[in-house]
């Protein structure tokens, strides 16, 4: 008798980084925004020698309508944020022709981190008529299943 298994489809995806640049934000004919943004992730690893050495990970993330909002308001170059998403391949048509493609993570949830010194403040270069008021709350969980985690 053979049993077919079928693996559970899982893809969440949490990674803490700084924004290498401040994020691009496009509002679509539809009036939704949409946020994209590039953090950089560094991650530590032991050397033969044992010495320290370390990996810089490039990440490029899509942040869509309330969040993307946020994310205009609050983060620029240098922020330090946690991302909780999942994995997507964008695809398109470079000028050339040739079709280009790339993973991104497709945020859930933005986590804005302090710096040392003060709390975010909102972004002084974005547009007042653009400019959103502070959430009074944090924004609910999408999904809710990931309560439980420590963070």
């Amino acid at each position: 008798m053979t049993i077919n298994l079928r693996m559970p489809s899982i893809n969440r995806v949490f990674i803490s980084g700084n924004l290498v640049a401040d994020p691009r934000v496009n509002i679509l004919e539809s009036g939704v925004r949409v946020a994209n943004f590039r953090i950089a992730n560094n991650q530590s690893y032991r050397l033969k020698d044992g010495s320290w050495g370390e990996k810089t990970h490039m990440v490029d993330v899509v942040a869509w309508r309330k969040t993307a909002e946020l994310v205009e308001q609050f983060l620029h170059k240098g922020s330090p944020v946690i991302v909780e998403g999942e994995l997507q391949t964008s695809t398109w048509k470079a000028q050339d022709g040739t079709e280009r493609s790339r993973v991104e993570i497709l945020a859930r949830r933005v986590q804005f981190l302090e710096r040392q010194g003060g709390a975010q403040r909102p972004r002084e270069d974005v547009p007042q008529e653009r400019r959103l008021e502070p959430a009074s709350e944090e924004p609910p969980d999408m999904d809710g299943e990931y309560d439980d985690i420590p963070f």
